[in-house]
């Protein structure tokens, strides 16, 4: 990292980091719980809560949208997958080996641990959050996976992501 994007004093990237995806996905998995998401879901759902607005009937976005910010989808799968490993080592996720593959639930712990903090963005996260988990209840993940295929043009991307929407079923 080239050092612009940390916080001086800590010497830690504030957006997008960790911290800060896992917050978000932890925040979806306590919108719905006890129902527990895989990465590939995870990964599309958080898209959707930042930009929400990307849908004709979603809320403003959480993030202001971006040119191309589709490609966001390859980026945001390990990044997540990071923020995840660190919400659990906290108590506040739990991952499941089931036969369909590795899932993540909120645990108990998990809307405390949001209740504690005050803060406007993490009061629309948690709308957004609930309007994710809500508008997308019923459609099952292949739905969505080719729901968000047919959207990725509309959204501005320069490429397919069909790759990474696949990887995890290979």
């Amino acid at each position: 990292m080239d050092g612009l994007s940390r916080h001086p004093d800590f010497g830690i990237e504030p957006f997008n980091s960790p911290v800060e995806v896992g917050l978000r996905a932890l925040a979806v998995l306590t919108a719905s719980h006890p129902v527990a998401y895989g990465l590939q879901r995870l990964t599309v759902l958080d898209y959707l809560v930042v930009h929400s607005d990307d849908l004709p009937d979603g809320p403003p976005g959480l993030h202001p949208p971006t040119p191309y910010r589709a490609g966001e989808l390859l980026l945001r799968r390990e990044v997540l997958e990071q923020g995840l490993l660190l919400y659990q080592s906290r108590g506040l996720l739990e991952r499941r080996f089931e036969p369909d593959g590795v899932f993540y639930a909120a645990t108990d712990a998990a809307a405390s641990f949001l209740d504690v903090f005050s803060s406007r963005y993490v009061e629309a996260l948690r709308d957004r959050a609930a309007w994710v988990t809500g508008h997308f209840a019923s459609v099952d993940d292949d739905r969505l996976f080719k729901q968000v295929d047919g959207w990725i043009g509309e959204w501005g991307a320069e490429f397919t992501q069909r790759v990474v929407l696949r990887e995890e079923s290979a």
